[in-house]
């Protein structure tokens, strides 16, 4: 009989597989990766004596390895399935196997001794399971080996070997294992090495000397226990802005990573680290951390989870000079990575850990599985309590999840934190110069005068009836084209301010009725520019610390946040029946009140309390305009 080859990879295969495929003996090759099957590997599958290349990757797989897979001669991969168990001692028999990738399941135990036999391996990788024990020695004689991936192993302190000699091998990955000492000078031997991660360790010393004779597309030796001098104008870490900012911050650094640190300057209130790289891309570029929801893709709820952060390995976010106390944290989260048909992408696991004040709060957090659903959104709520200061928030990637499924970004993903105090009093940033108690009452007494004031515009433009302040003399009738072409001036006007002024952008900070005027034809024009101010975006704070007489402000004023040009969008705020605030004298028609209910819906997200959740003058100038066309 002539020997078969099977390629069933890429069909959206669903259900188990059948053990009569057992019974083909002159298979040679048998993929059937990227499906959706389910079950468990047949143990008939051990009468494959020609199979070659089995290929069971990105499936639903669970159970056990089949011990019958130890009478095959060729088997090359299991990866990002669900299989659980121990790691079959047969396995220890396939003496010419060349590839053996195991990532992403659920195996447990050790490296089996038998596996010393697996001298021709090139490829070995195992992240992202439950393993326990040390990294065995023997793995030192593989020198054929090309590739060594392995990561997160439940073990105590172990170190490297005397001697090893792995002069093949391209990408050495360590990660999260567990490693003590120093790292050995023998690695520098090995000159074909590009890629080495020993991220995630108790590593002392520091990087050998010998290291510079080796050519590096990517290292990465981030938390470890290495002590390297801090350039006195380069002091970013955590603990040093909590000491260096906040008034009662005296902690000291004890941080040291190579990981890439941002912080929110002025401010220097809130800051992440992102470490790692894509292992299925290792190329990709930090232009990757950010991520957009793909073309023709709506997430449920708000424009919010449009965006999300995505880091490889470990994500933080820190939050400095917050007064001690208690604290309400809320994760929201939406995969908008994961979410293509045509790729599998849909089928592919982003799983992590969650990690609050570095305790472990969540483990195997699975977006989809949360959400049930890529695009859809999941929001997990956490307390914290925080002391000297500082509130640490960590997404961390142990591994697990699907690796290699295109577009191969694994790893932490998040849309928005929310951090909020348990009590009032714990609301209060420690910073000097904060609002007084009768400065946020005046603020929000100005807010409310303001949305009075705002009623006695939308009475003039005869958007509200008799009975809502119609001030009743007025002899001016306006029909519902002039009243839309009237709310298209004011944000137009306000738009030219924001962002089409050539100099630099303009926040008016006192919109209010009496500072819309109409001219002959109707036409709105935006006047009264005294308390106007150029926006900085290197400081959206400055103006908070100005004085002077309160006037209609943004909730932004209140809670000492960023103040962006937004705060011009706070025009109106009312809970519900939005439809009773439609002029009665309307004519009740069908188009008249469906753009009505556009507007009016329009106007509550330009009252948000989130500045990041109200649109922009031009969303809303593009709105009005496919209203009034």
């Amino acid at each position: 009989m002539s020997k078969l080859n099977s390629d069933l990879s890429d069909n959206t295969i669903h259900g188990s597989i059948p053990y009569q495929i057992g019974y083909l003996f002159q298979l040679i090759t048998l993929s059937l990766r990227q499906n959706l099957l389910t079950g468990e590997i047949p143990p008939s599958f051990g009468r494959l004596s020609s199979l070659q290349v089995l290929s069971l990757r990105s499936n639903q797989l669970s159970g056990e390895i089949p011990r019958e897979l130890g009478d095959l001669s060729q088997l090359r991969s299991l990866p990002e399935n669900g299989l659980s168990g121990t790691l079959p001692p047969e396995l220890g028999k396939l003496s010419n196997l060349q590839e053996l990738w195991l990532t992403s399941n659920n195996l447990r135990g050790d490296l089996p001794k038998d596996y010393e036999n697996l001298k021709n391996l090139t490829t070995f990788e195992i992240s992202g399971n439950n393993l326990s024990g040390p990294i065995p020695r023997f793995i030192a004689k593989w020198v054929n080996l090309y590739s060594l991936f392995v990561t997160d192993l439940q073990t105590k302190g172990l170190s490297f070997p005397e001697s090893a000699n792995l002069s093949s091998i391209l990408s050495l990955t360590l990660r999260n294992c567990s490693i003590t000492g120093s790292i050995p000078p023998y690695i520098a031997n090995w000159n074909q090495l590009r890629f080495l991660d020993l991220s995630f360790n108790n590593l002392t010393g520091g990087i050998p000397s010998t290291f510079k004779n080796l050519f590096l597309y990517q290292m990465d030796l981030a938390y470890n226990q290495f002590r390297f001098p801090e350039p006195e104008t380069h002091k970013t870490f955590p603990e040093e802005i909590v000491r260096k900012y906040c008034p009662d911050g005296q902690k000291k650094s004890q941080y040291n990573s190579t990981s890439n640190f941002y912080v929110n300057k002025p401010a220097n209130n809130w800051a992440y680290s992102c470490n790692g790289h894509f292992y299925g891309d290792s190329m990709a570029d930090s232009s990757k951390f950010v991520q957009k929801v793909t073309c023709g893709a709506a997430v449920t709820g708000a424009s919010l989870y449009d965006e999300a952060r995505l880091c490889p390995n470990s994500l933080k976010y820190y939050g400095f000079c917050l007064r001690n106390g208690n604290y309400n944290i809320s994760l929201y989260f939406s995969e908008i990575v994961f979410t293509n048909n045509d790729d599998y992408s849909s089928s592919a696991k982003r799983v992590f850990d969650i990690y609050i004040q570095r305790e472990l709060r969540l483990k195997d957090f699975n977006i989809k599985e949360m959400a049930r659903h890529s695009n859809n959104v999941t929001i997990q709520s956490f307390e914290a309590s925080v002391r000297e200061h500082l509130l640490e928030i960590e997404l961390f990637w142990a591994g697990k999840g699907s690796l290699y499924a295109p577009p191969s970004f694994h790893g932490p993903l998040t849309s928005a934190i929310s951090v909020t105090p348990t009590t009032v009093q714990n609301f209060e940033v420690n910073r000097p110069g904060r609002l007084s108690k009768i400065g946020i009452v005046a603020i929000v007494l100005g807010a409310v005068l303001a949305l009075i004031l705002f009623l006695a515009l939308m009475s003039r433009l005869g958007w509200i009836g008799d009975r809502e302040l119609r001030d009743a003399n007025s002899s001016t009738r306006l029909d519902w084209p002039t009243r839309v072409r009237i709310c298209h001036g004011i944000v137009k006007g306000l738009k030219y301010l924001h962002e089409d002024n050539p100099s630099r952008k303009i926040v008016h900070r006192n919109i209010k009725p009496s500072n819309i005027l109409l001219d002959g034809n109707l036409n709105a024009k935006v006047s009264d520019l005294g308390l106007a101010k150029l926006y900085d975006e290197e400081n959206p704070y400055k103006f908070i610390q100005e004085k002077g007489t309160v006037v209609y402000m943004a909730p932004e004023y209140a809670m000492r946040k960023a103040i962006t040009e937004k705060v011009d969008a706070i025009v109106l705020h009312s809970k519900g029946r939005l439809s009773e605030l439609v002029d009665k004298q309307m004519p009740n028609e069908h188009v008249v009140m469906k753009q009505a209910k556009i507007i009016l819906e329009l106007a509550m997200r330009c009252v948000d309390q989130s500045p990041t959740l109200r649109p922009t003058m031009s969303e809303v100038l593009s709105e009005l305009e496919r209203i009034s066309n």
